[in-house]
């Protein structure tokens, strides 16, 4: 497995046993077949990606406001291109003699 060809879930399994207790960085490289410049990367990564998570906090996201506003902007655009099109319908049934 070289670190940069393998899946998350993989690196997961690295970083996991890299973290035992008495596991050496020399065996488990050797026993994934990478460098260790690539444990290294992957622990990294591993820190960077815990500390952006624990960064963002308890609960849900939040909602980016200009997604929040674009979509209110799609719903008031809808509803007018709706009204658009029954008073379009009606004006032409009062052309074709209705």
């Amino acid at each position: 497995m070289t670190a940069r060809k393998s899946h998350p879930e993989q690196k997961w399994q690295v970083f996991v046993e890299s973290s035992r207790k008495g596991a050496t960085d020399a065996e488990v490289c050797r026993r994934w077949g990478i460098t260790p410049w690539q444990l290294r990367a992957i622990r990294d990564r591993v820190k960077h990606g815990a500390k952006d998570a624990l960064a963002r906090g308890p609960g849900r996201p939040r909602r980016d406001r200009e997604i929040t506003e674009l979509e209110h902007e799609v719903e008031r655009t809808s509803k007018a291109l709706k009204e658009l099109a029954i008073e379009n319908t009606l004006l032409r049934g009062e052309v074709n003699g209705g």
